[in-house]
């Protein structure tokens, strides 16, 4: 009875998923033709593949519980399912956005604000109202009488959310640094990635507010990292992770996008894969960006290098590969984190994952106008 109950209820599941999926694909569709001014061909293939990502997403996080970590016994912890739905549906509202940007970058060479910017306030939301769509880890509670437990966690700042909460003049509530903190970053960012992306027709007679979204983005911002900050505990420690993981995964394209464009002497990757990252690193946090970075470079590499074999195309599609790359990283974290963990708990491996992941990146650039010399 127990058994066809379990069966019964995983596949409601997947019907619900299928439905979830079938409206983001649509809300997708309309939104990308409302913002190009056209209508898709393959409308119906594009919600088709938003439909197979929601059932296979859901299968894998939810049902299979592919992303927990695995307990010194081998089985898998005990998860509330209210924390795998809500895994399940961030990620599929971020994997949705980072699909809209893959898209419209692929045909048109760029990556909309609208879709960076909804995508970053989305993240930080998400992470001060429910931080469990971060990436899960495992941590050990020590005990007398027995083995250490490995318990379920998500990864933040500066290691599990519960139990390494990072310094006490970074956290809530009286502590000031932690507000400073996240307002600086948070500034920086709508100073730097942020443009008037929705356009509306006003009246003469509405403020500012109404007629400039962006004023909009910035008061709601502000006010959200204040409230939660007199919150305080989980919640601003997740939020505050995500600000540091914004400001982490865009500093990082950023500096190499300049490093490059200056010693190539032209522009060697476009302000759109900056902002793309920023809103990678607000959903993920810092340690995942890195490594999405460093696989994203590949990507690319194989990619540019496929497309001018194949149509003699030049560009290097760096959107897309950081798309595919934070995929790949949401559905591989329990494998990707179990080897390269051991580098984030070291300050000195780190810096040089870190060193690698720039000099990596900026040989491929390199290579890559090489090639494109050579052709």
């Amino acid at each position: 009875m127990i058994d066809s109950l379990s069966v019964l209820i995983g596949w409601a599941g997947a019907v619900v998923a299928a439905l979830v999926g079938g409206v983001l694909g649509r809300l997708l569709t309309m939104s990308v033709a409302r913002s190009l001014g056209e209508r898709s061909r393959h409308t119906r293939l594009i919600e088709a593949v938003a439909v197979a990502t929601a059932v296979g997403l859901w299968w894998w996080e939810v049902a299979a519980g592919c992303l927990m970590p695995i307990a010194a016994d081998g089985s898998l912890f005990e998860t509330q399912p209210a924390t795998l739905l809500a895994r399940w549906g961030s990620h599929l509202l971020f994997v949705t956005l980072l699909a809209a940007a893959t898209w419209i970058d692929m045909r048109y060479r760029v990556i909309p604000d609208w879709i960076t910017v909804t995508g970053v306030v989305l993240g930080l939301a998400t992470a001060a109202l429910l931080p469990e769509p971060f990436l899960p880890v495992g941590w050990e509670q020590e005990r007398s009488f027995a083995a250490p437990a490995i318990l379920p966690d998500v990864l933040a700042a500066f290691g599990g959310l519960r139990t390494t909460p990072g310094p006490a003049w970074l956290g809530g509530l009286p502590h000031a640094g932690g507000l400073a903190l996240a307002g600086i970053i948070f500034l920086a960012w709508w100073f730097f990635c942020t443009a008037p992306f929705l356009e509306f027709e006003r009246s003469g007679t509405m403020s500012l507010i109404l007629r400039e979204p962006r004023t909009l983005v910035l008061i709601a911002g502000l006010g959200g990292i204040v409230i939660t900050w007199l919150t305080g505990g989980q919640r601003f420690a997740a939020l505050q992770s995500s600000l540091i993981g914004l400001a982490v995964a865009g500093g990082l394209v950023w500096a190499v996008r300049e490093g490059a464009s200056r010693a190539m002497g032209r522009e060697a990757m476009g302000f759109g894969d900056v902002t793309l990252m920023a809103m990678i690193g607000a959903w993920l946090g810092w340690q995942p960006s890195i490594l999405v970075f460093f696989m994203a470079t590949f990507l690319g590499l194989a990619h540019g290098l496929l497309g001018l074999m194949l149509h003699r195309d030049n560009e290097l599609p760096y959107g897309p590969s950081l798309c595919l790359a934070t995929v790949l990283v949401i559905v591989g974290w329990r494998p990707l984190w179990a080897q390269v963990g051991v580098f984030f708990a070291d300050p000195v491996l780190l810096a040089v994952v870190l060193v690698a992941v720039v000099v990596l990146t900026a040989v491929a650039l390199w290579g890559w106008q090489w090639v494109r010399g050579a052709r």
